[in-house]
């Protein structure tokens, strides 16, 4: 690298240093020691000049005594501190230099030659295996000249050396520290990247370890960030949320003990241990939304929960239930149809759950009433047999059923559909056996089916209608006179058929 400021003089009042760029070390490319010229000359006339002017101090001893500016306090700390520079003393040089900026923080020849001297100590000392001490004093350089791209390399370059030092040369700490100070001066540095990503994986398993869960788990959290595609940190940070998740569950956490599995689902997919936990807790943390009366929220997380357990019973009947308390629940808006759905989705889960089955016979029968108050008989109808196939044995049913039958029967016979009557009217009294009035109904529908028959001369299932009627209703007078009447008519009928046979016999013989 060729120098920036080669042949410079320098003159007194005017700082112009001869100052060059030069490998630190052969075989060290990137790292660069700046040097000046020798002042020695310079300043043995600079001390003649004192020499001459004593006696007049002696004579003007007011003067004399008094107290030299800023000005000249900086100056001459920093002939001081550029002589022991020049002389090779950097460690002596750099506090006159340090004082000379400080009088004249403005003044950019004071600035420079402390950066070189800070520059060169931190070379110096990373030389003599003093780490650390040279880092800083490197950082030192930068925060004077962060523009200076040399400065800024020699710092960086330094700081990713030291990453491969012993731990007595230069501990994990303050190797963390400069590799962040560095990613700020070069943050695409992909080298620095994976080393400080590195350097907080081991720092954060050294923390979790010692019990800091949450440490650990900002520790690992922030070395994945810097190298995403770790697999190593992608499994320690995800196990930094087992732990920790577990040891929130065993303090009453739930909440937390399941967010922090999702995060660690959310790294370890696979994981069979991590997945079952973060089930069985969504279950119990569902348990709780239950209890809360949260069912809408209980029944996704236990929905959650067989998505990462699919064959754990318990859940499932735990979502049976979720499924069954939000259909019943007085606190929701539900429409029937959408209680009904949950009930159904209930027993898909539990099919034997007699609660359950009950409770979606008492929507069916509630919603059944509705219609038939509405004059909607045949999905009334609909709704009660969809409940007598859940529960055949439901009383409640039955009789809502029957009475369903009886009404919509009693419809089609005004209608002239005898036959649809009767039919109804059989399946309410299978329902209601011990019903009167449905049983009078139909023993009347059997009396005028069989009436009607009659007069179309079906004597036949005149009388068997008739019959019907008569062992329904053995009181009736109207039913017993009809049926008489048919057995009549049938009696004559056969005399008949018996008389003609024996007519026709004669007059063939």
């Amino acid at each position: 690298m060729t120098a920036r400021f080669a042949d410079d003089i320098f003159v007194p009042g005017k700082l112009g240093f001869p100052k060059f760029l030069k490998p630190q070390k052969k075989g060290t490319p990137g790292i660069y020691e700046r040097r000046t010229m020798n002042y020695a000359g310079i300043l043995r006339s600079t001390a003649c000049a004192f020499i001459a002017i004593f006696p007049m101090c002696m004579i003007q001893n007011t003067v004399c005594a008094s107290e030299p500016s800023k000005s000249v306090q900086a100056e001459n700390a920093f002939f001081k501190g550029s002589h022991l520079f020049s002389q090779g003393n950097i460690a002596e040089a750099l506090p006159s230099l340090e004082k000379a900026l400080e009088l004249e923080p403005e003044n950019v020849n004071y600035r420079n030659m402390l950066v070189i001297a800070c520059n060169n100590q931190g070379l110096k000392l990373n030389r003599e295996g003093r780490i650390g001490e040279g880092i800083r004093f490197l950082g030192k350089a930068v925060n004077l000249a962060g523009e200076d791209k040399d400065i800024r390399s020699n710092f960086v370059n330094a700081v990713l050396q030291a990453i491969s030092a012993p731990e007595d040369k230069i501990n994990t700490e303050a190797k963390i520290l400069f590799l962040k100070q560095a990613l700020e001066i070069d943050p695409d540095n992909v080298g620095g990247r994976k080393a400080l990503a590195a350097l907080m994986n081991n720092q954060g398993v050294i923390t979790g370890k010692a019990g800091a869960r949450d440490t650990e788990a900002s520790e690992l959290e922030k070395a994945l960030s810097l190298d995403p595609s770790n697999p190593k940190i992608k499994k320690n940070l995800s196990t930094a949320y087992y732990n920790w998740a577990l040891e929130k569950g065993k303090a009453g956490g739930i909440n937390d003990e399941v967010q922090l599995l999702r995060k660690a689902v959310e790294l370890s997919p696979r994981d069979p241990l991590v997945v079952q936990n973060l089930g069985r807790a969504l279950s119990n943390l569902a348990v709780l939304r239950g209890k809360e009366g949260d069912y809408s929220g209980q029944i996704l997380l236990l929905k959650e929960s067989l998505e990462k357990v699919p064959g754990d019973i318990i859940t499932k009947k735990n979502l049976a239930a979720a499924y069954n308390n939000y259909a019943v629940s007085e606190n929701t808006d539900l429409k029937v149809t959408d209680r009904v759905a949950n009930l159904e989705t209930s027993l898909q889960l539990d099919p034997k759950n007699r609660a359950t089955i009950t409770n979606l016979c008492n929507v069916l029968i509630k919603e059944a009433v509705k219609e038939a108050k509405a004059g909607h008989i045949s999905k009334a109808i609909e709704l009660l047999e969809r409940a007598g196939k859940l529960d055949p044995e439901n009383k409640a049913v039955h009789d809502n059923l029957a009475a369903a039958y009886h009404n919509e029967a009693l419809k089609r016979g005004e209608g002239g559909k005898h036959d649809e009557e009767i039919r109804l009217l059989q399946k309410a009294v299978n329902l209601a056996p011990s019903n009167t009035d449905i049983k009078a109904d139909l023993a009347m529908a059997y009396n005028d089916y069989g009436v009607i028959q009659g007069k179309k001369g079906d004597g036949k299932q005149e009388l068997l209608y008739l019959t019907k009627a008569a062992k329904l209703v053995p009181g009736n007078k109207v039913i017993q006179e009809n049926l008489a009447r048919a057995k009549q008519k049938i009696e004559v009928r056969e005399q008949n058929k018996d008389g003609t046979p024996d007519k026709k016999r004669n007059k063939d013989g």
